[in-house]
């Protein structure tokens, strides 16, 4: 017998092994309903969500409120294409703030907290019932380039969109989550 045979063909069964059991865990947590709340989206996460698709989106005012109501639209139905009937309505109040954290030693900011508060408000369309509530937030920051005012605009642009993003994803996790259990409640008779 070689020396490998003794040595490290055990702890090849032992890592098989684990492996296994892993995997084996990792299928029963499926079985039973378990979805990773902060995984990048999957198929199943990203299919579509009749739930969803029947919440209408109320305007959101500036430009960042533009941005993020085209974003909750295209994540809530992705598709497009499906006409479902409107019985939910979602309204977004978002507040943002600037604040310098990054100071020159010549006193001018090189990096700037962007923060945006989005409160949100589902309600049913057809008594104006309020059925869900929330406050959410994004922060993101930028560079601040004193020497070129068009960088300084294109990265507050991005931090922008970034804050939308992350506002959309959150946003949809929380109605989805909402939803399925209001469903399961409605299911189970309660």
């Amino acid at each position: 017998m070689s020396w490998a045979d003794r040595h490290l063909r055990p702890r090849t069964l032992a890592t098989l092994a684990v492996a296994g059991a892993m995997a084996a865990a990792g299928g029963g947590l499926a079985g039973c309903g378990f979805h990773p709340l902060y995984a990048p989206p999957s198929q199943e996460q990203s299919a579509f969500d009749a739930n969803l698709a029947a919440v209408t989106v109320d305007p959101i005012p500036d430009r960042i409120g533009q941005l993020l109501a085209n974003s909750l639209r295209d994540s809530f139905n992705p598709g497009g294409g499906v006409s479902i009937g409107k019985r939910y309505g979602l309204a977004v109040a978002l507040t943002t703030s600037r604040s310098e954290v990054g100071i020159r030693s010549d006193g001018t900011s090189s990096r700037v907290l962007y923060v945006v508060n989005a409160r949100i408000v589902l309600r049913d369309l057809h008594d104006g019932h309020t059925l869900f509530q929330a406050l959410t937030r994004s922060n993101t920051a930028f560079d601040n380039f004193i020497a070129n005012e068009y960088a300084t605009v294109v990265a507050e642009q991005d931090a922008q969109a970034r804050a939308v993003q992350e506002l959309s994803n959150e946003i949809r996790s929380r109605l989805a989550i909402y939803m399925r259990r209001r469903t399961e409640t409605a299911r189970n008779g309660g």
